[in-house]
């Protein structure tokens, strides 16, 4: 009678939705850095940007030859020019190493060129990256899933997200 009982109860608790209190958590992790660098699309990705980047750092580099061959040239010659051509000199030096500062600023800077194909080549992999993480987290009831490279929480159940409950208490103590 005792046996039936139980049964009974714990059907009843099932079938009620009981959870238990102290339920365990499902967490997952995943290499983004390995995917980056087994993930064909990514790999392509990669490929392409570092294609540009190659042409981009060679064209810096002979601008920065040049300009190198233009000083030596000049300081060799100077003292048998004229002063109307050694300021022409100089000014052609001096305009040449803006250019070359510019063109870096431009192509390699923090705002560049290749910063730029950087994220349209990267954005469009790393959407698709978080959607499938984020599928897989709905599929598999994980309450998280992180980033074993930079610790981050790439997925993490809705359940869990206390910044309502922080804004709230924020909002009470001011």
């Amino acid at each position: 009678m005792k046996k039936l009982t139980l049964i009974a109860l714990t059907l009843v608790l099932i079938l009620s939705g009981f959870t238990p209190l102290h339920a365990e958590l499902k967490i997952g992790f995943v290499n983004t850095q390995r995917i980056m660098q087994e993930w064909d699309e990514a790999r392509e990705a990669q490929k392409k940007l570092d294609e540009k980047s190659k042409e981009l750092q060679s064209e810096y580099q002979d601008m920065l030859g040049r300009l190198d061959s233009m000083n030596q040239t000049f300081e060799k010659q100077k003292m048998m020019m004229s002063d109307e051509r050694r300021q022409q000199k100089e000014q052609e030096i001096m305009q040449f190493r803006q250019q070359v500062q510019q063109y870096q600023m431009q192509k390699l800077g923090p705002q560049g060129e290749i910063y730029q194909i950087q994220q349209e080549l990267t954005q469009p992999v790393l959407e698709k990256i978080q959607k499938v993480i984020q599928q897989i987290g709905d599929d598999n009831n994980y309450d998280y899933i992180l980033d074993s490279v930079s610790g981050n929480i790439l997925y993490a159940a809705q359940a869990h997200d206390l910044t309502d409950k922080v804004i709230y208490q924020l909002n009470r103590s001011e």
